[in-house]
């Protein structure tokens, strides 16, 4: 089984002539795995981009990383952050999903009221738990999420 994640983005913003900009730095993916076959697989890639103690599968590479994401904004308006995955691939669930926005980690979404990113921009971090459950097929996954960011 071969896991990834591909990002879908939300540029959004809810001042009338605010721009809320995300430029995609790396995604978030995941080591190629060995299915469990008796029990789950689960595979946990952090917001360091450092493989989690809850992996409990064999890895057939060291190919994985956090997800980075420059946001910035052209105004000074608090903005909220939402991190949610798509759930696409059937028994394939990302989970324990975690965000780094200017050194604090986030972990319940979505986000409101946070500090704006500025002209300049702040890195975003995410890092999250793949499970795919033992009844999940082998073969190449894709589960898929969105970072969305708006302005207040």
């Amino acid at each position: 089984m071969v896991l990834a994640a591909l990002f879908l983005s939300t540029l959004t913003s809810n001042h009338a002539f605010g721009a809320i900009t995300i430029t995609e730095i790396q995604p978030l993916k995941y080591p190629a795995t060995i299915k469990n076959m008796n029990k789950s697989t689960v595979v946990v890639v952090n917001w360091k981009g450092k493989l989690g103690g809850g992996t409990n599968a064999s890895l057939l590479d060291s190919d994985y990383s956090q997800g980075k994401y420059l946001v910035s904004s052209d105004t000074n308006q608090p903005i909220t952050v939402d991190f949610f995955q798509l759930a696409n691939e059937a028994k394939v669930n990302l989970k324990t999903l975690r965000v780094r926005y200017k050194n604090k980690t986030y972990k319940s979404f979505p986000t409101i009221e946070l500090d704006n990113p500025g002209i300049d921009g702040q890195i975003i971090s995410i890092g999250a738990k793949v499970a795919a459950g033992k009844n999940a097929t082998a073969g190449e996954k894709f589960p898929r999420y969105v970072l969305r960011v708006t302005e207040q």
